[in-house]
């Protein structure tokens, strides 16, 4: 048959098989053995050099002789008769006294002497280096080879530095709340437990368990101005960011205990600008502006806001996190610069998502496009107004409101066509 194999080839192929697998394994094995004794030869390099760093200082140091015990004796009593010379010519000593003191002086300075003389030779300080240098010469190669060849191996991969710079365990946030419920469950009254608890759930948006923890907090310890701000931001924050009148309360509560604490009075101007009040959300914006921290985070939504409220504009629910917690103002204190731009443009962030879920808001884009005025973006800006000419039909009232305020921004609006 055509497809038929000679059996001479039969019986070669497996041999060329075996072949080919015992060459495979044994040139990974050579591989691996040549990796290994290359591992091994730096190894005995590094060794070396360190042990010569180690040991050359000490064997090269010179030996020198120590002198010996008496020959600082005899120093000793030669300075004892110049000082004794000397006393005795200004008179502070007698002739007679002094005479004896010398003849005594001069007795323990021959013993001396005499004993120098007898004393062998100093010994020479370098033989304890050396037995140092030797020890460690010996010791120190040895020793890192036995440590290596218990816990160490020359195969095994490096780590990723994606990996070594990783943290080695990232919080659960969900478990440490849930961990703090359970304790509150069984212990109402902690304090520490409540005021914990409340910031975190303010940050997860949890409005109703936030005011609810608050509140535990103000009945078991005296309110703070921190406190009862807490309280209101997680009132409005449970009513979808309307600023309430229970909300206002707690806001001037806050306000009664420090009158220039932030988020009351961030909070209190968002009030006015919601229920339309613009001349008196335009005084307190600018009381804000003008009284608060030059570098607070919060300061181009109120800028924005303050022009909104100029231009007589309501301004709409506030979104999540429209200004500084007293969380965020605490934390704002201890940042750079560049990481305080950055909380800024995270809000800003926020807004612009806010705006691609809900277009139709024409003060959302007003407040945007005059964020990106204050964060120096005139780019975002016109790319904004770009975009509100595709929501807007270009008659309409809220397009021509939009591009106006734009204009008094000094942006080129007309130029802007999508």
């Amino acid at each position: 048959m055509g497809d038929a194999m000679p059996a001479s080839e039969a019986r070669a192929k497996p041999r060329d098989a075996r072949r080919s697998a015992m060459s495979s394994v044994g040139g990974g094995s050579l591989r691996s053995l040549g990796a290994s004794m290359l591992f091994w030869l730096i190894a005995f390099l590094l060794a070396a050099v360190s042990t010569l760093v180690i040991v050359l200082p000490l064997l090269l140091r010179p030996a020198r002789e120590a002198p010996a015990r008496e020959s600082y004796d005899e120093e000793v009593y030669r300075a004892q008769l110049t000082e004794l010379g000397e006393d005795e010519a200004r008179g502070g000593i007698g002739a007679d006294e002094a005479a004896a003191s010398r003849a005594e002086i001069g007795r323990r300075l021959l013993r001396a002497h005499q004993a120098a003389e007898a004393a062998p030779a100093g010994r020479p300080r370098g033989r304890p280096a050396v037995a140092a240098g030797l020890a460690v010469a010996l010791l120190l190669p040895v020793g890192t080879f036995l440590f290596y060849d218990r816990w160490g191996s020359p195969e095994v991969p490096d780590q990723p530095l994606a990996l070594r710079a990783a943290p080695t365990q990232t919080p659960d946030i969900a478990a440490a709340v849930a961990e703090i419920e359970r304790r509150l469950a069984a212990e109402p009254d902690d304090a520490e437990g409540w005021s914990v608890v409340a910031p975190v759930y303010l940050r997860l948006g949890e409005g109703e368990k936030a005011s609810a923890a608050f509140r535990n907090v103000l009945r078991l310890r005296p309110p703070t101005a921190q406190t009862v701000a807490g309280l209101g931001e997680a009132l409005v924050q449970a009513a979808g960011g309307k600023v309430t009148p229970e909300a206002e309360t707690e806001f001037h509560k806050a306000l009664a205990l420090d009158a220039e604490w932030v988020p009351a009075r961030f909070f209190l101007a968002l009030g006015l600008s919601q229920q339309g009040r613009a001349a008196e959300a335009a005084e307190a914006w600018s009381d804000l502006l003008r009284t608060g921290p030059p570098d607070g985070p919060w300061r181009p939504v109120a800028e924005a806001a303050l022009a909104d409220a100029r231009s007589g504009a309501a301004a709409p629910p506030a979104t999540p996190a429209p200004g500084p917690s007293a969380e965020d103002v605490e934390a704002a204190e201890g940042l750079s610069d560049g990481d305080r731009r950055a909380m800024v443009e995270g809000m800003v962030s926020r807004l612009a998502q806010r705006l691609d879920a809900e277009p139709g808001d024409a003060d959302g884009w007003k407040r945007l496009v005059r964020s990106y005025v204050v964060l120096d973006r005139p780019d975002e800006a016109l790319a904004a107004l770009r975009r509100v000419r595709t929501v807007f039909p270009a008659t309409s009232p809220e397009l021509e409101d939009i591009l106006g305020f734009a204009r008094g921004l000094g942006l080129k609006a007309d130029t802007t066509t999508p």
